[in-house]
């Protein structure tokens, strides 16, 4: 399995409504495609979370899987779910996840 990915870490916004209805506002911290797994990976932390000012306080990071949708632009995102995956999205949140904090 190749470990060559693209990253991009541009922040942006975006709001994700859950299968209820609500909505939440959410930072997105990290996007790559992983080759292995031929998917498109976000890391997103939710906003109101990401903003607070406690320095100290541990924000929680969330994996999602982007599908595309058929028109091309939008996204479905789903939960990550093999333990493969999970150890691969944390390798590469802790090698990368320093350069995105500067």
């Amino acid at each position: 399995m190749s470990n060559e990915f693209e990253l991009n870490t541009d922040d942006e916004l975006m709001t994700l409504v859950d299968e209820e209805g609500n909505e939440t506002l959410y930072r997105k911290l990290m996007e790559f495609h992983h080759p292995g797994f031929d998917k498109t990976y976000v890391i997103v932390a939710e906003e109101s979370n990401y903003s607070s000012e406690d320095d100290d306080e541990q924000i929680e990071l969330i994996p999602m899987i982007a599908e595309p949708l058929d028109d091309g632009e939008n996204y479905r995102f789903a939960p990550v779910e093999s333990d493969e995956e999970w150890d691969m999205i944390e390798e590469i949140v802790n090698t990368n996840f320093d350069d995105i904090e500067e």
